[in-house]
């Protein structure tokens, strides 16, 4: 049972957005942000968010996108709870299911190819790799305990329709591993984008979008830079219009 004395109210995205986290558990980033403004959605189309926690993408998209539908999952009954209060608190749990699952049981739940985009901010780390945190909730959001990432790409490539879009965030050391299991499930790269903290650093992150059966090419984009340099921590102007812009264009 959510516990609504553990959690922090905050607003985001000019308080357009109001976001419900546990006080001392996992809580959504930049990273996540980026996934959700690098998703496209189309009027009508249906997405689901593999991995849900706070819910925080489909409130996102479904704010962005009057026109789709949003399923959610987590294997976690406490984050269903919270992405159901983020839901009814921005006013999108009308067009948004949410379901307590184990990805690795979609085929038990869900039919094949019923989603038009899968989304997903998957854990990263192996289970032997690591400090494992005491918490849970951030445990299994980072650590491969309820779900590795190829589970996450095999129920994603379940889910999808023919010519259906992938879209991920990860950081770079899992970039191969994601590529390899893309292709092995028949969902093809087709963009990629390095997300670097301060110019000039390697980069840590990627965003990734994949076609289900699509044709082969691949494109590159220029890296994203979080931040302008070490000293202020002030994030680039890119980055501030993503923030600022999130809204525009909401129907692709």
């Amino acid at each position: 049972m959510l516990d609504v004395n553990e959690l922090d109210k905050s607003t985001f995205l000019r308080e357009d957005i109001v976001i419900y986290q546990k006080k001392n558990g996992f809580r959504f980033g930049t990273d996540t942000f980026l996934l959700a403004d690098f998703v496209k959605c189309h009027s009508g189309e249906k997405f689901i968010d593999l991995g849900t926690g706070s819910g925080i993408i489909p409130v996102l998209l479904l704010k962005k996108y009057r026109t789709v539908f949003g399923v959610a999952i987590d294997v976690l009954e406490e984050c269903v709870e919270l992405a159901k209060l983020n839901a009814r608190e921005n006013k999108v749990i009308e067009r948004l299911e949410l379901v307590c699952l184990n990805v690795k049981d979609v085929k038990k739940f869900f039919k094949p190819e019923k989603f038009d985009v899968v989304v997903t901010n998957p854990p990263f780390k192996e289970y032997f790799r690591g400090f494992i945190n005491p918490d849970n909730a951030k445990a299994v959001a980072k650590h491969e305990i309820e779900g590795t990432l190829k589970d996450f790409i095999e129920a994603a490539a379940f889910l999808l329709r023919c010519k259906g879009r992938f879209y991920m965030v990860c950081p770079v050391e899992r970039f191969a591993d994601a590529l390899c299991f893309c292709r092995q499930n028949f969902l093809e790269p087709k963009t990629v984008r390095f997300i670097q903290p301060f110019p000039g650093d390697e980069a840590n992150l990627f965003l990734l979008e994949a076609r289900k059966r699509g044709g082969k090419g691949l494109k590159v984009l220029p890296p994203l830079i979080i931040y302008r340099d070490k000293g202020s921590r002030i994030y680039t102007e890119e980055l501030m219009d993503k923030y600022r812009n999130f809204f525009e264009n909401g129907e692709a």
